[in-house]
């Protein structure tokens, strides 16, 4: 059952996500006064069109994606009209608007789930890897880790935070057993295996935490940070074509699916924690400086201020196609890595 409604949820969400994105580009071109040939969802061939004050509205049978094609979008044109014709900050504006409109739908979801209610793994153990750290210390399931080297330790990512903190280094852990309470020592793995952290324990029990408008909006703009943040490791891992840290849209899907399976435990919150997770790296992957991408072209735009010209349009049309083309290529890597974790029930 869940996968029946995961899949469905996966291409809700994507939409939604992708929308957003694509409304960003289209209402600041609009505002800066480029014409836009074609607003579409998803990618070609086209299942159903229609047409507005000059623009061809189009929804598409590849849901993975979608367009804002603008009159001289690679500098080609220069009529009044034309993307090309702009001046460069506007350009600017236009292209960043795409990710700017994800990284603030993440906010926003993050806001409303941390107001209405957080789901959040509480530090009592419900599973002990084996040959592990929390193993080869005695720990159990059932045990209640209430601090870290006297650190207080009240939900997972307390306990993540300390131990990402420790790592490769001995320390104490304060621990509930029954009526019992007593200390364990062990040493946080450097680099743990990928489907365990760092002591080997799992945490599946929740508890649903609501905050204040202000708090809320703080957590929310600081989890954004720490998405962000994590934009050089992504960098890195794409320019080393290491797909093993990098999900697919089926990885993704399946992540979907496990989350929508997890729901009834955990609400809805974590649904739309998940939501905002997804649109907050699309905004972030956006970015990156890799042609095709609204990174790249935003490089493209400010080569072209430093020179006080546009580049040579066909040559950056040339480069953004190849760009486009590396990257199927490596989704299509990717999503085979997804299929074989997939099917050997691994994690992503």
């Amino acid at each position: 059952m869940s996968l029946l409604l995961g899949i469905p949820a996966f291409f809700i969400i994507l939409a939604v996500l992708i929308l957003v994105h694509e409304l960003g580009h289209f209402a600041m071109a609009k505002l800066m006064g480029v014409r836009v040939d074609e607003f579409g969802l998803g990618f070609p061939p086209r299942l159903k069109t229609w047409r507005r004050n000059g623009t061809i509205y189009s929804l598409n049978a590849i849901p993975l994606g979608g367009f804002v094609k603008m009159l001289g979008e690679n500098g080609e044109d220069t009529e009044p009209d034309s993307f090309g014709s702009k001046p460069q900050w506007q350009r600017l504006v236009i292209l960043a608007a795409g990710p700017a409109m994800n990284l603030t739908l993440a906010v926003v979801v993050l806001f409303m789930v941390f107001v209405s209610g957080s789901p959040k793994s509480i530090a009592v153990i419900t599973g002990v890897t084996a040959h592990s750290p929390a193993q080869k210390a005695g720990l159990r399931t059932g045990d209640h880790i209430l601090a870290l080297d006297g650190s207080r330790v009240q939900y997972l990512e307390d306990l993540q935070v300390s131990t990402q903190a420790h790592q490769g280094q001995r320390v104490t852990l304060e621990v509930e057993r029954g009526s019992r309470i007593f200390t364990v020592h062990l040493t946080p793995r450097v680099n743990p295996p990928p489907t365990q952290g760092r002591i080997g324990v799992q945490m599946e029990k929740t508890t649903t935490v609501r905050y204040d408008p202000g708090t809320a909006l703080n957590l929310s703009v600081s989890q954004l940070g720490q998405m962000v943040a994590t934009l050089p490791v992504l960098a890195q891992n794409i320019a080393q074509h290491n797909g093993g840290q990098v999900a697919g849209p089926i990885g993704i899907a399946q992540a979907t699916t496990q989350v929508v399976h997890q729901e009834p435990q955990n609400g809805l919150g974590s649904l739309f924690f998940f939501m905002a997770l997804l649109s907050a790296n699309l905004g972030i992957l956006n970015l990156l400086p890799i042609p095709a991408l609204d990174g790249g072209r935003i490089i493209f735009v400010l080569i072209s201020w430093m020179r006080r010209r546009n580049l040579d349009p066909e040559l950056e049309g040339v480069i953004h196609v190849v760009g486009m083309a590396v990257l199927l290529l490596l989704i299509l890597v990717v999503s085979y890595q997804d299929i074989v974790r997939w099917v050997s029930g691994g994690s992503f």
